[in-house]
């Protein structure tokens, strides 16, 4: 039995005691990696000047031994001084050096670290090393050197009593694989009598699972591809000692997933899950602050959670919902997005936001911060279509001038009149490189080091106010300049090809990412396999493009609908236009075809149009005598939303305008008689501006597809994605309405399902719209 650790591993506490580290809540109290790297690195080139025995970034490794028990032990000494004895130095730097200097007892990482690359060197050459760590500042690169005191015979006590925990925890955790592997043997499928085409999917996984494919896999809405994908996920994770990370857009498609666990549990299978939500969605307090003297679940965190048995409970209870994981905080006074966190490293499924798995700022660290510990999952894309556009807004920041202002007005809230009059001055200073961009809306070439410079002045304003003892709660004015002025700079440094700068007036700096690809690529590489599945993923070939799967082993599969042909009516009404130039006369025989088709069969309807926009000025125009007409408020919150899909559930006489790519489009299952029909009044395309014009030009030049990629592919994915909330089983008879002659056109009709026509999208336009409709019905009664 062997493992391999880094010295930093190797030291680091196998439980954390005392409270949640206050420093998460203020990114700039953190060493900035690249700040940090490049003094590092001035230093050891001085010191190297200084004294000619000095070398830096010296390797070394240690073999241990432990009852048959192996662990290989590697790092790198930042500097080691070759005198006699020789000097064992490790160099940090910090905007806040003081809070180390405090914190740096005999027991704290750094201390630990720096003792353990000496004892390292006294086991290989028998003469005991002098320690120390020279802690620099960030902020005026002052340097203290802390003389450490080792024992090297006392060390080694040390060294061996962390050797016989690690034993101890590699031998639990063996037992766990063990039964992991039991369980992967008797797992069974979780529904008695699987849908037709369930089978087909189970298969596909399985084989992408054990090839270490790619899968990018289309079914129909209604299959039961939650169940479908995530059995034999779960069945591989189990055999391998992996974990099933199951990625969705919204946390209403958590639901489904859980009952898929739950449902797998019934059967006697103890296998464990658990959900993570935003922590701004499940903290109790008004405010998120997580520094210990302002929240009691902070506070000695570490100590409860151990006491408690909380992480205990749940892997028992099985699925640890959002709102089991909420009971088992509020009872124990724990922070319940942390306790989901600890609660997810014994799951066997993780269920959870995109951005846990691939968002830049938003990883969950423990389970992708490592190439071994990102190699130990199996990722599951639900609805799939939206990664590539929701990875582009990650990078897609903007400044904006009435941002600043409103900062600036609030800069009264700090008491230190200093405070005030250097933050004023920085806001002044930001706002300056804004107001120099002023002008038509534009793509602009900017000048990036003095927006990096005024990032670092707003750090180090940040860390020296933070030393001071000044409370910096995370709606500080200070504090929200940094987090926001901070994201543009991430992207600043990386902007490339598919990075779009314009100035949008009256006062935004925009950066538009129109491919989020590369970052993608990157990610997916370094899992064990990935699924990508909806109901809407064709052409393939752009969905493997912009998920970063273009240079991948991938496989592609679709499965057609297995319910009748015969339970559903799909029209195209070219008669009808939703042309932007065209909609002031259009709305009005929009309004006109629904009062005509929808009561020649009452029952619910979805209406779904491409903008809030189109939607408010054609419901004037609705007359539907014994039709309940609602529709979706723009920015409607979860529990509207919940009162719409109730009224559809509950209703007979339903009628539901919406917006394609909405709440309602997507993850809505209304079954039966729930739901009969559905009309698309057009393609929800973009809107044309510089901005997606840009995009277009982009995708022209990257894979000869500008309009396509920017325009016609993500409206048709919307629109056919809308569709899909009719037919969920096999018993279901529905109508599909197309309104616009552009989903004949062959790039709108590549996004269709199969089966939906046989040669050509033009079988879908009928010459008598109201006899072939009642005709449809009429098999029915």
């Amino acid at each position: 039995m062997s493992l391999g650790l880094s010295v930093r591993e190797f030291v680091a506490p196998l439980e954390p005691s005392g409270s949640l580290d206050a420093r998460r809540a203020l990114s700039a109290e953190e060493d900035p990696m690249a700040l940090g790297a490049r003094l590092h690195a001035r230093v050891q080139k001085r010191l190297a000047q200084e004294d000619g025995t000095v070398r830096a970034e010296v390797a070394v490794q240690a073999a241990l031994d432990h009852v048959g028990f192996q662990v290989l032990v590697r790092g790198r000494v930042d500097v080691l001084v070759g005198s006699s004895p020789p000097v064992v130095e490790e160099i940090k730097t910090s905007f806040r050096p003081d809070a180390i200097l405090r914190e740096l007892d005999e027991g704290h990482p750094f201390a630990l670290q720096a003792r353990m690359y000496a004892w390292i060197l006294w086991r290989d050459g028998g003469e005991c090393p002098r320690c120390r760590i020279r802690i620099i500042s960030l902020q005026d690169e002052g340097e203290t050197l802390v003389e450490l005191p080792f024992d090297p015979r006392a060390f080694s006590d040390w060294v061996e009593e962390r050797l016989r925990d690690l034993h101890g925890a590699w031998d639990r955790a063996q037992a766990r694989r063990a039964e992991r592997r039991e369980l992967a043997g008797s797992l069974a499928f979780p529904f008695p009598d699987p849908r037709p085409g369930q089978a087909r999917l189970v298969e596909l996984v399985a084989s992408a699972l054990a090839s270490g494919r790619r899968l990018l896999l289309q079914a129909p809405t209604g299959l039961g591809k939650t169940a479908a994908v995530l059995f034999p996920a779960l069945a591989r994770a189990l055999a391998d000692d992996l974990r099933v990370f199951y990625c969705t857009p919204r946390n209403s498609q958590h639901e489904v997933a859980e009952d898929c666990v739950r449902r797998i549990r019934a059967q006697g299978h103890p296998v464990r899950s658990v959900t993570i939500k935003a922590k701004e969605k499940v903290c109790p307090q008004a405010e998120v602050d997580c520094r210990p003297e302002v929240c009691p679940r902070a506070d000695l965190y570490f100590d409860r959670l151990k006491a408690s048995g909380a992480v205990e409970a749940l892997m028992a209870g099985g699925c640890a919902d959002a709102a089991a994981v909420k009971a088992a905080a509020d009872e124990h006074l724990l922070c319940p997005f942390e306790l989901s966190l600890d609660a997810a490293r014994h799951a066997d499924v993780i269920i959870g936001d995109y951005n846990y798995a691939f968002a830049p700022n938003a990883t969950l660290v423990r389970f992708f911060g490592t190439p071994e510990e990102s190699a130990r999952n199996i990722v599951l894309v639900d609805e799939a279509h939206n990664l590539p556009s929701r990875a582009a807004d990650w990078f897609s920041p903007a400044l904006e001038l009435p941002w600043l202002e409103e900062l600036r007005k609030r800069r009264a809230a700090p008491r230190d009149r200093a405070l005030r009059s250097r933050l004023t001055a920085q806001i002044k200073r930001c706002a300056a490189l804004l107001q120099a961009l002023e002008g038509a809306h534009r793509v602009v070439e900017l000048d990036t080091q003095p927006f990096l410079g005024e990032e670092f002045r707003i750090a180090r304003l940040l860390a020296e106010t933070a030393a001071r003892g000044v409370e910096l709660r995370p709606a500080h004015p200070l504090v929200e300049l940094q987090r926001g002025w901070g994201a543009f700079c991430a992207v600043l440094r990386i902007l490339a090809a598919p990075h779009i700068v314009t100035w949008i007036p009256p006062g935004r700096l925009q950066i538009t990412c129109a491919d989020a690809s590369a970052h993608l690529g990157e990610r997916m590489a370094g899992l064990h396999s990935a699924v990508l599945f909806s109901a809407t993923l064709k052409p393939f070939l752009y969905h493997r493009r912009l998920a970063g799967l273009a240079g991948a082993e991938v496989l592609e599969a679709e499965v057609p609908s297995p319910f009748p042909p015969s339970n559903r009516k799909i029209l195209v009404v070219p008669q009808i236009s939703t042309l932007y130039r065209l909609r002031d006369r259009e709305m009005p025989r929009i309004a006109h075809f629904l009062g005509r088709v929808l009561p020649l069969r009452p029952g619910n309807y979805f209406v779904f149009f491409p903008s809030f926009d189109m939607l408010e000025r054609t419901l004037p125009h609705l007359d539907l005598p014994g039709f309940q007409v609602l529709a979706q408020p723009r920015k409607a919150g979860a529990a509207r939303i919940l009162e719409l899909v109730r009224a559809l559930r509950e209703g007979n006489r339903t009628v539901v305008l919406a917006v394609q790519g909405g709440s309602l489009s997507e993850g809505i299952d209304l079954p039966g008689e729930a739901l009969i029909g559905c009309v698309v009044a057009g393609p929800p395309l973009p809107p044309f501006d510089l901005e997606r014009d840009r995009i277009r030009a982009y995708f022209q030049a990257a894979y000869g597809c500008g309009q396509a990629y920017a325009y016609t592919y993500p409206a048709a994915a919307k629109a056919v994605q809308a569709a899909g909330r009719v037919i969920r089983t096999p018993g279901d008879r529905g109508l599909l309405v197309f309104l616009d002659g552009r989903f004949l056109e062959a790039e709108y009709a590549a996004c269709f399902p199969e089966g939906w026509f046989r040669e050509s999208p033009s079988e879908l336009v009928s010459g008598a719209i109201l006899g072939d409709i009642a005709a449809f019905w009429s098999v029915r009664s």
